[in-house]
């Protein structure tokens, strides 16, 4: 057996204990040590889903307060043996999770779930995104008046939007708050927010539907012209200005570049 047949059937072996039917891979494993192989993997496999687990848990705190840990610990267990990992870095390992979660039927119950832990998701790839810098104000005092609607801005690389039909923010409060009140009381609305680090530290920004048209709008390409056109069409009194200036201010911007 080829090294790579042997890797790849240990691995099935782990999470699939049936495997070891396979009288070849039986065959390259010593079988005089007094523990029988079936126990000695069974070793490998609850050390691995465990470091796995734990590994997809530490991203998902809020979560774990929400639903709890020994629920949470099962839903990621049926995640982790379908969905190992590809890489050796395991800092965003679980992304996935969330898609895993819709379709998981125990969290049947928790239609906000999907999305709450996206939200935890998207907050720890901002933390670990490569380190940029905002874009300075000044620099678009020296653009030429008539490129300045044929400017496109791109985002910090810590940056995403999420826009959810459940209130996360305010489930963000309650995770964080010490005094806890029922979640029953939450509110029968969306929200709209804004991911990203500035700095050392993620920062969590809630958007009212114009303020986040704008920010989608420009993520996905548009100039600043197209994206007046397009903010005035759904919201006629929103004003462009204002909420150019916020996030030149709030360092959601790191680069532009004029479209010929």
């Amino acid at each position: 057996m080829r090294l790579s047949e042997f890797q790849d059937s240990f691995k099935h072996t782990m999470l699939e204990p049936d495997h070891l039917d396979n009288d070849v891979l039986r065959n390259a494993f010593r079988q005089d040590h007094g523990i029988c192989l079936e126990n000695r993997m069974k070793v490998y496999r609850n050390n691995v889903v465990r470091s796995l687990i734990d590994a997809a848990m530490a991203a998902l705190p809020m979560t774990e307060k929400l639903v709890g840990r020994e629920f949470l610990e099962q839903a990621m267990r049926a995640f982790v043996v379908n969905n190992l990992p590809s890489q050796g870095n395991l800092n965003l390992y679980g992304m996935e999770f969330p898609d895993f979660v819709q379709a998981y039927e125990p969290a049947k119950h928790l239609p906000y779930l999907q999305d709450f832990t996206r939200l935890e998701w998207l907050w720890e790839a901002a933390y670990y995104a490569p380190d940029d810098l905002p874009l300075d104000p000044a620099e678009l005092m020296n653009i030429a008046e008539e490129d300045m609607p044929n400017l496109q801005f791109s985002f910090r690389k810590s940056l995403a939007l999420l826009d959810s039909e459940y209130p996360l923010d305010e489930i963000v409060d309650f995770c964080r708050a010490e005094d806890q009140k029922n979640l029953q009381q939450l509110s029968d609305r969306g929200c709209k927010l804004m991911i990203y680090r500035p700095d050392l530290k993620v920062e969590l920004r809630r958007l009212d539907d114009a303020e986040y048209l704008f920010l989608a709008t420009i993520q996905n390409g548009q100039t600043i012209h197209e994206t007046a056109e397009i903010l005035v069409v759904h919201y006629p009194d929103a004003d462009l200005t204002p909420l150019l200036q916020k996030h030149l201010q709030l360092g959601t911007f790191t680069s532009f570049k004029i479209r010929r």
